[in-house]
């Protein structure tokens, strides 16, 4: 609940975003966990699984959101949502205020490097460097020709589309 009571108390630096960029989390945890459920992918559904996907989810949004005007504290609003997220389930799973310093380093480094692969390929428009980057993150360096990555990709497009041209965004 660190979190919510964080959400609560905390200085709005945002410009008021921060509701929206929860609700646009919650929509692409909703959709990441679809996508990662019932062994979709063929891969074990644990929480390095989720997180790629978390992550390209919101690097597709966020590629999205670059091309609308003002969307740059939007943007940063929903990256720091993502990480709370993340941290908030580490606690789920045990992860002691003692570890989570190190922990949630190391995964802000992981996903910044994969949302600025995933980011440079879109800008590239390089589909060949997007499915590399898909194909050695999420599905732990499968063939890039893998069929999987189609359901990936397409997700996130879906994904993309469909949360940034809600009206509020």
């Amino acid at each position: 609940m660190w979190w919510f009571v964080r959400s609560l108390t905390k200085k709005d630096q945002s410009h008021g975003l921060r509701p929206m960029a929860m609700a646009l989390y919650d929509r692409l945890a909703t959709r990441a966990l679809a996508l990662t459920h019932a062994d979709r992918l063929g891969i074990p559904d644990d929480f390095p699984l989720r997180f790629d996907v978390m992550t390209l989810l919101v690097a597709g949004l966020l590629h999205r959101l670059r091309h609308q005007e003002n969307s740059q504290a939007l943007s940063q609003a929903l990256w720091e949502m993502t990480y709370e997220g993340f941290e908030e389930s580490l606690r789920c799973r045990g992860v002691t205020d003692m570890g989570m310093g190190r922990r949630m380093k190391k995964l802000v480094l992981q996903g910044t490097g994969r949302r600025d692969a995933y980011l440079a390929a879109w800008d590239a428009q390089d589909p060949q460097a997007l499915r590399a980057a898909v194909a050695r993150n999420v599905l732990n360096g499968a063939d890039p020709a893998d069929a999987r990555i189609d359901i990936v990709l397409a997700e996130v497009e879906n994904s993309a589309m469909e949360l940034s041209s809600l009206p509020s965004v």
